[in-house]
């Protein structure tokens, strides 16, 4: 008996695979009779799907007060079947199983997000390094912002990499005590850090304390973003977005049945049945805001 076999997971949900990988594939757009073998083109492809597809979005924390699970099952029935998203420890948590379904090397990282300043604090993202043809790559599709990349990003590559027009460089650290590596973004004159990197692969079940504290940050953050052919569309607080081209259209959103009538319109949700009030917002009011 190896040594790994000596141990029962106390969580055995938190190691199984996506109930169904095909379904997975078409809830990111994708043809699952498709070639998706393991190449940078294909990663590409995969991540494209998540962000076309699947919104960064938090109101399980916001809006619903529903607590988090993050084994992949319910991934599944949260993104796949109720066509929902998350935020990092979800949407990356999600590509990830998708990535070890189609027979990719890829290992779970953890992170913190330092929001360019030079600061850091605790764990609170989740991302994922894939190895192919002797190359790691940082892949990320749930950072949320637009900061992070595009696409993969080698990580051994010691110079700028652009990707869809946006320039970044990975510093290396190895194992300093800002982590192993640090993603950077190029915007004009500056450099943006987005967040530090350690190379230690980590279980899904090591990101449940990373998770709760990520829960907790967003309980006063409505957000809803994804993108569409034309632009995107966003839920900021109270305020429903529509971006088309370099045209920006707003809306105030004043109650909580037009927050589920778009959440349902614009990004085609199954979500829980919500408590309706007149005290709009009664469930932001609790937070001070």
């Amino acid at each position: 008996m190896s040594f790994a076999e000596m141990f029962t997971p106390a969580s055995p949900e938190y190691f199984a695979p996506l109930p169904d990988l095909g379904k997975s594939l078409e809830r990111m757009g994708l043809d699952p009779k498709d070639d998706y073998s393991p190449s940078k083109e294909n990663l590409q492809k995969l991540m494209f799907g998540c962000f076309n597809n699947i919104p960064f979005e938090a109101l399980d924390c916001s809006d619903f007060r529903r607590k988090l699970d993050i084994s992949p099952p319910h991934l599944f029935d949260k993104i796949v079947l109720h066509n929902r998203g998350g935020y990092c420890f979800e949407i990356n948590g999600f590509f990830y199983s998708v990535l070890q379904g189609l027979g990719y090397d890829c290992i779970p990282l953890a992170g913190r997000l330092l929001f360019d300043r030079p600061v850091f604090g605790r764990m609170s993202h989740r991302t994922t390094i894939v190895h192919i043809g002797g190359k790691r790559y940082l892949c990320d599709v749930g950072y949320g912002s637009g900061l992070a990349a595009d696409g993969p990003l080698d990580i051994d590559e010691p110079g700028q990499q652009e990707l869809e027009g946006k320039l970044f460089t990975i510093k290396q650290h190895h194992g300093a005590q800002f982590g192993d590596i640090t993603l950077v973004r190029h915007q004009e004159d500056k450099e943006i850090l987005v967040y530090t990197v350690y190379l230690t692969p980590n279980t899904v079940m090591d990101f449940i304390p990373a998770n709760e504290v990520a829960e907790v940050s967003f309980r006063t953050r409505r957000v809803c973003r994804k993108r569409t052919d034309t632009g995107s569309v966003s839920v900021d607080g109270k305020i429903f977005r529509r971006r088309i081209g370099d045209e920006t259209i707003e809306v105030e959103i004043t109650s909580y049945p037009q927050l589920y009538q778009i959440l349902v319109e614009e990004y085609g949700m199954i979500i829980p049945r919500m408590t309706f009030s007149d005290d709009w917002p009664r469930e932001f009011a609790t937070y001070g805001l």
